[in-house]
């Protein structure tokens, strides 16, 4: 109804008319958003509001938060999380996150750090406390001080108490003064808890009986006065010196080995009577003593001699006369002898060759080579010295009797250089080597008119002065094999070119080099091939250690004789010479298409080096057996030129190098001529070589 609509009035009510009429009030709605907010305030509604929002947090809290467990040793620590830590069961329930944590217990070292928590996963951690240390209180019986040892080091104590004893099985030790040790394992169980030890402790003693003739001596051990004979005696165990002295006599020293426990008795010590002193001079003084024929010492000179006994005394000094006393003294007393030594001359003549040296005596000009010089009869340093020649220094004791000759011959600096420089040496792997100096000129290479030349063999003119050591033989398989233990030298048709003493084949340059380098590292010498890794890139021409031969090194020490250039090893001429080498003969015929039908040399391939006749120069198989890899890389000349050449030594770099000789595969003229040249670079089985050295 609103406010507009009339109410009807109707008969009847008008008989109500006393009563009052009830009048339409208006209505106006109460507006909802003053309804709700009444409602939000209320005290009820806060709190639901408020226990819902805890609720959803402690479910969210559940759903996002990890278990974080401590597993502790011992179990009943305490453990203390920070932050908002939930304890839970044996752990906590924690956010993702980091916490510090620490752990304490009764008798523990606490423990402190942090831990991270993942999102992923609970968190478990194992955490082991320390021990506080413990304390050990020794009691020993007899109660004496002691020094208390911990696993062998000395630990401080006080009144046998040693505090702070890290928790643990510990090897016990007491010590003290006249006692054994005293030794226990012990399990330290800490926890700042005090053990008690007792032991028991052993005398470190035994009585030992002293006895002497005639008694009433003092003894003394270790530099303390015990006591006087005769004496029991408490020593300590080990090895004892005990001396027994007694006025007017000599005193004994009596070693004794003290046993722990084990009482002993010495033998009677008979004390003998005391030495005489006797003083010793001499004019001049540093004259050397012999007494009874024992060398006793120099003057000025004190001695203590046996008495009651007659003793021999000699002086002698070099440039001197010996003087001899005989000598008997009292016991106790003291008596001095003084001499006079007359000087002893004798005559050296000093001569030279060549003559007209200047003679320096003991580093004083004397006069010329061929005088004579009167000389006290002692040792004199001769020195003789001419200009332009090396000094020769000796020495000569002269003698009374007999008139001597000092001969010196004078070498050149030069000369006097090569005779310090050994004609042969043995190089690391057992080789010999000798010596070569060459110092020559010549031509090398051959002429276009001699039969069987090959156009590789270009004329140089070649000027060699450098010394240098040369393999006597070429290096073998036993020798190669000390740097190479697995190699092997193989073989030809069944005919092995591997035993020890035939010449290592079927290597590469680069093996050989690499052999050379390996040797010079084992002699202490500078490497002369340079590498990377096993790759040979260079050379030093300055080093001295071993390395191959240069080609002018080896036509040297092949061909040169006389000023001359050899054409074959055995000549100039054919047919080949007997025992000229191992070239291929009939006893090859199976094994290469060519041979010498006239010439046998008992090998049907390699043949042990040294089976041949050497060389002038000492040298083995220069030609024959197995031609030999050189250190020159292979080249070609266009002809002969004036340029001299000195010492060549060939470029750095190049693909092959040179191969010199023939070999027990060749038979052919222009082979078996020293001038043939070949090349390579790869391993073969005619084709080894030996090892050179340049002189510093």
């Amino acid at each position: 109804m609103t406010a507009k609509e009339a109410v009807p009035v109707r008969d009847n009510d008008r008989a109500d008319e006393d009563f009052s009429i009830i009048q339409p009030a208006g209505f106006t709605p109460v507006a909802e958003e003053a309804g709700s907010r009444k409602l939000l305030f209320s005290p009820r509604a806060l709190i639901v509001a408020f226990a819902l929002l805890l609720g959803m947090l402690v479910l969210v809290y559940l759903l996002v938060a990890r278990s974080l467990i401590f597993e502790t040793q011992p179990a009943d620590a305490n453990v203390s999380v920070s932050g908002l830590a939930l304890p839970l069961g044996d752990g906590h329930l924690v956010l993702p996150g980091t916490y510090r944590y620490e752990i304490t217990a009764t008798g523990y070292l606490p423990q402190s750090g942090s831990v991270d928590v993942s999102s992923d996963q609970n968190s478990r951690r194992a955490i082991k406390l320390e021990r506080l240390p413990g304390h050990l209180q020794v009691v020993t019986d007899p109660p004496v001080p002691v020094r208390i040892l911990v696993n062998g080091e000395e630990v401080a104590s006080e009144e046998g108490l040693a505090r702070n004893i890290p928790a643990g099985t510990k090897r016990i030790t007491i010590e003290t003064e006249r006692y054994l040790p005293f030794t226990r394992e012990i399990d330290i169980e800490g926890l700042d808890n005090t053990q008690q030890l007792q032991a028991r402790l052993r005398p470190a003693w035994a009585d030992v009986q002293i006895s002497s003739h005639p008694p009433g001596a003092t003894v003394t051990v270790e530099g303390e006065v015990i006591g006087t004979t005769p004496l029991t005696a408490q020593l300590i165990q080990g090895d004892r010196i005990v001396e027994i002295s007694l006025p007017d006599h000599k005193t004994a020293e009596v070693p004794v080995a003290v046993t722990a426990g084990v009482d002993q008795a010495l033998a009677p010590v008979e004390l003998a009577a005391a030495d005489g002193l006797l003083r010793l001079a001499s004019s001049p003084s540093g004259a050397s003593v012999t007494v009874n024929g024992e060398f006793r010492g120099q003057t000025p000179l004190e001695l203590d001699l046996a008495p009651d006994s007659v003793h021999q005394i000699r002086f002698f000094k070099d440039g001197f006369g010996s003087v001899e006393r005989r000598v008997e003294i009292a016991s106790g007393s003291e008596r001095e002898i003084k001499v006079d030594l007359s000087a002893v001359f004798g005559r050296v003549k000093v001569t030279s060759s060549p003559e007209n040296a200047r003679v320096f005596i003991d580093g004083e000009l004397a006069g010329n080579t061929g005088e004579i010089f009167t000389l006290p009869a002692r040792s004199h340093s001769i020195l003789v010295r001419k200009e332009g020649y090396e000094d020769y220094q000796t020495s000569v004791t002269p003698s009374a009797k007999l008139e001597q000759t000092v001969r010196a011959v004078l070498l050149t600096q030069e000369q006097a250089r090569w005779s310090n420089i050994p004609a042969e040496i043995t190089h690391g792997a057992g080789g010999r080597m000798l010596l070569m100096r060459p110092n020559a000129e010549f031509t090398m290479g051959s002429s276009r008119r001699e039969q069987g030349r090959r156009a590789n063999e270009v004329m140089r003119k070649i000027a060699l002065t450098r010394p240098f050591y040369l393999g006597a033989t070429e290096v073998t398989n036993r020798q190669f094999r000390r740097f190479k233990r697995m190699h092997s030298s193989s073989h030809v048709n069944g005919v092995s070119l591997d035993n020890d003493n035939l010449p290592v084949v079927n290597v590469s340059w680069s093996d050989a080099a690499l052999f050379c380098n390996w040797l010079s590292q084992r002699d202490g010498l500078q490497q002369v091939y340079r590498t990377e890794g096993s790759r040979v890139t260079g050379f030093d021409a300055s080093a001295n250690g071993y390395r191959l031969p240069t080609e002018a090194e080896w036509a040297w020490a092949a061909r040169f004789r006389n000023g001359g250039m050899l054409k074959f090893p055995w000549g100039n001429e054919l047919p080949v010479g007997k025992n000229s080498g191992n070239f291929a003969d009939n006893n090859a015929a199976q094994l290469v298409p060519a041979v010498l039908r006239s010439y046998t040399d008992r090998y049907a391939a390699t043949a042990p080096v040294a089976s041949y006749s050497a060389n002038p120069h000492g040298l083995y198989d220069l030609g024959g057996n197995v031609s030999e890899w050189i250190h020159d890389l292979y080249t070609i000349g266009t002809g002969l030129s004036m340029r001299r050449e000195e010492n060549p030594v060939g470029p750095q770099d190049g693909d092959y190098h040179v191969i010199r000789g023939s070999s027990w595969r060749h038979a052919g003229l222009t082979e078996l001529r020293l001038s043939f040249r070949d090349y390579g670079a790869e391993p073969r089985s005619d084709v080894g070589f030996r090892v050179a050295r340049w002189i510093d």
